[in-house]
């Protein structure tokens, strides 16, 4: 049977009020009738607290990005170790969380697409805790699940219900939320937003299922929303529950596996007018995109080509700043609840986003790409008694978390986790690490990122011919120029497959 939980919202707001009437806020979903079993005795190791953003690319301010403000990621980078060459594995939501969360590449864990899900009986990440005396608890979006669409209905999306002894859904509007709203693909869609957000409203209301619409779905649009309201927005409430969960468990003696999803800057782009009147589209820079850009581009690799006018791209890297920002606040919250509950100086926390985002490079939007702007994402780890405010540029993936965290954790290692551990990496930012280079996998090929080079392969199809790229990110960070036909660039290229085969054979255990 699901308990119903509001989260606190600002009281003198119309729209909070109706929405705390109709039950909007998170589903507390008990997904076990009873604790897993602890195989060791309950002693006090440190807590976890991972924190997942959604679709965000290396636009924090305190990694270099000269526009995108995040104060509170900023903040937090100073107690931890800020790894700048962090790749995910597939950069897509569903497969990307599920390899993070399995510790295994795609190709072996199987999900390779939005609607496949993680195997029941792997020991994912919060499970191997579990099995280990710790209570693990969900908020919001950790593995896949569709955004807007499981949001708008409250749902729990492809989640692995053994990884928690207790999760919890968003349910909020998302495009239809009452603001200053655009949507810069359908713009007359905007003209129903009003008529459908009564529907979800009434369906609310009648503790009915409200089954969204393309309306409800909006992926290239923005909704500015005032301060007041910002209590009806899915990351407020997913952070005014995580606070809840850490308040109760501050003074268990068992240790907790907390994780909590923040789906912004996924579309649509929401922020609060603080957070977007931070940015002034005008002034925003666009990519430079060449006029030829694509002629050297494998056909498969050119797809969700969008050419918007110059002040729309404005508009719109506005609103996913501006989103940034509001998802970077949540992040401060939560920190300031830690060290308020004084938990701090006991837990490992971790940010991470899932993968990157495109805003028109290439004159491409969304991920599921192999470039640069897709697969390289922020990740940030701080953990007690290990280095503070330091930068590692050590080449690292996703994957790598799994064995990280348990071995900080003092847990045994899972022998199916692929990855290699960073803890060395946390005490000696400099240390040699075990591999040297990223492995990405998209539907139709491969990434390698090593070094100044980044090697994209696509097999030959029925559809397609083999397709190479290759880049030097040293003289060119935007992949403008495709040197893989070059030939001057045969060696490199040469030597760039084969690594990227000799990764592929030791992923598949070859």
């Amino acid at each position: 049977m699901l308990q119903l939980t509001a989260a606190c919202l600002p009281r003198r707001s119309f729209w909070s009020r109706l929405a705390l009437a109709v039950l909007a806020f998170g589903l507390r979903v008990p997904l076990q009738a009873t604790e897993p079993a602890a195989t060791e005795p309950t002693l006090r190791k440190p807590n976890v607290l991972f924190i997942i953003s959604d679709d965000l690319s290396m636009t924090l301010s305190g990694m270099g990005h000269p526009e995108c403000k995040t104060p509170n990621l900023d903040a937090f980078a100073k107690t931890g170790v800020s790894f700048t060459s962090a790749y995910c594995q597939f950069p897509l939501c569903g497969p990307s969380r599920a390899s993070l969360m399995t510790g295994q590449y795609p190709m072996i864990n199987g999900v390779k697409g939005n609607g496949g899900t993680v195997a029941v009986n792997r020991v994912t990440l919060p499970k191997h805790f579990a099995n280990h005396g710790y209570w693990t608890g969900r908020v919001s979006k950790i593995y896949h699940m569709g955004i807007p669409g499981d949001i708008v209905e409250g749902k729990p999306g492809n989640d692995h219900a053994a990884s928690w002894h207790e999760a919890h859904n968003m349910m909020a509007m998302e495009a239809i939320t009452p603001g200053k709203a655009t949507d810069f693909l359908n713009p007359e869609s905007v003209t129903q937003y009003a008529a459908e957000r009564k529907k979800w409203l009434a369906a609310r209301a009648a503790n009915e299922p409200y089954q969204h619409t393309q309306v409800a779905r909006a992926q290239y649009a923005s909704i500015e929303v005032a301060e007041k309201d910002r209590g009806l927005l899915a990351d407020t409430m997913a952070t005014d529950q995580a606070i809840e969960l850490l308040q109760q468990r501050a003074n268990d003696q068992r240790p907790f596996f907390l994780a909590v999803g923040l789906i912004r800057p996924h579309f649509p782009f929401i922020g609060t007018t603080e957070t977007m009147g931070q940015y002034h589209a005008d002034e925003l820079a666009i990519p430079n995109v060449p006029a030829n850009d694509h002629q050297d581009m494998p056909k498969q690799t050119i797809n969700t080509v969008l050419k918007f006018e110059k002040p729309a791209q404005q508009e719109m890297r506005r609103a996913y700043f501006g989103a940034v920002s509001f998802m970077d606040r949540q992040v401060g919250r939560l920190l300031e609840a830690m060290e308020t509950l004084q938990l701090r100086d006991n837990t490992i926390v971790v940010f991470v986003s899932d993968h990157g985002y495109l805003l028109g490079e290439h004159h491409m939007w969304k991920k599921a790409k192999l470039w640069e702007e897709a697969i390289h994402v922020p990740m940030i780890i701080s953990a007690p008694g290990k280095t503070q405010g330091a930068t590692c540029q050590r080449t690292v993936e996703l994957v790598d978390l799994y064995p990280t965290l348990t071995e900080l954790a003092g847990l045994p290692s899972d022998s199916a986790a692929q990855g290699n551990s960073l803890a060395a990496l946390l005490e000696n930012p400099e240390a040699t690490h075990a591999k040297q280079n990223a492995l990405i996998q998209v539907n139709g090929g491969f990434g390698l990122r090593h070094g100044r080079w980044a090697y994209m392969w696509y097999p030959k199809s029925k559809k397609h011919p083999e397709g190479v790229m290759l880049y030097d990110m040293q003289q060119d960070a935007t992949q403008y120029q495709n040197l893989a036909e070059l030939k001057e660039h045969q060696e490199v290229r040469h030597r760039m497959h084969q690594q990227l085969m000799q990764r592929i054979e030791a992923a598949q255990g070859k």
